[in-house]
């Protein structure tokens, strides 16, 4: 077993990443995700008593040593890492940076078969497990700067960035997201796990989505508002569900936003 800390520390010459435990040996890496196509991963080990039995897709810029910065890319209902993540990661990786993205229970049965831990979709314990998880494995990539990361996801896989970034406040620079936010129901960012959010925060939410209400981010920004977290929420008019995910506008603002937050 090899401590997430430890690695760090020799990875940065001295600066401590948040503390964790993974098993690096159970971290394998398939192709080459210095491509365009990126590569794919799985991990499995036994962590403080939880089972993980993950998978994903990795990317990292086409040349140079690093470290950069990295994302962690969190894919919506029914989508996929070889879909949705590898799309985000394309653009993501063009800024320098190392993209990764795992699997969440809200992909599609036959997608998910076998992987754990496993539970409700959205943001559910299980999911958060996988993606916190993901962003230790950053620890077991010696391209990806562990100091800097950040989170970014759509619909679902925004439901659990915002979790996320509640249940582990100081684990990431920046954040953003597209038709996410928060409600009481099954799937949606909790507002007690929002009400732990201090990670700068930027929201994107289209106001002709018809799945993802417009009403959920607007809590969301409430929230962050009366806490004094660092956020914008960006509207965009006549935007569906869909169209929000690859706008270059909201991919622009995102980047952006991660340059002021210290990431890029």
């Amino acid at each position: 077993m090899i401590t997430a800390i430890a690695l760090s520390l020799a990875l940065s010459g001295g600066a401590v990443a948040p503390a964790a435990t993974v098993n690096c040996a159970g971290f394998t890496v398939t192709g080459n995700p210095r491509t365009t196509t990126g590569a794919n991963w799985t991990y499995h080990s036994t962590d403080d008593g939880v089972r993980y039995a993950l998978e994903g897709v990795l990317f990292v810029p086409p040349s140079g040593t690093g470290p950069w910065p990295a994302v962690v890319v969190s894919h919506g209902r029914g989508g996929t890492p070889r879909h949705y993540s590898a799309n985000i990661g394309r653009t993501m990786v063009g800024w320098g940076m190392v993209v990764i993205g795992t699997m969440y229970t809200h992909a599609p049965d036959a997608e998910d078969l076998g992987n754990a831990p496993d539970g409700p979709d959205g943001a559910s314990t299980a999911n958060v497990q996988r993606a916190h998880k993901t962003r230790e494995l950053l620890a077991c990539v010696p391209a990806a700067d562990t100091r800097r990361v950040a989170a970014h996801g759509h619909s679902m896989g925004a439901f659990v960035t915002g979790q996320v970034l509640g249940t582990h406040p100081s684990d990431f620079r920046a954040a953003s997201h597209t038709a996410g936010g928060v409600s009481d129901g099954p799937y949606a960012t909790k507002p007690a796990a929002a009400e732990q959010i201090v990670t700068p925060y930027q929201l994107h939410h289209g106001d002709a989505d018809t799945v993802v209400r417009l009403a959920l981010d607007q809590t969301l920004d409430g929230i962050l508002t009366a806490n004094g977290t660092p956020h914008q929420l960006h509207v965009y008019a006549g935007y569906d569900h869909q169209r929000i995910t690859t706008d270059p506008t909201m991919l622009a603002r995102v980047r952006a936003w991660y340059q002021t937050h210290g990431v890029l």
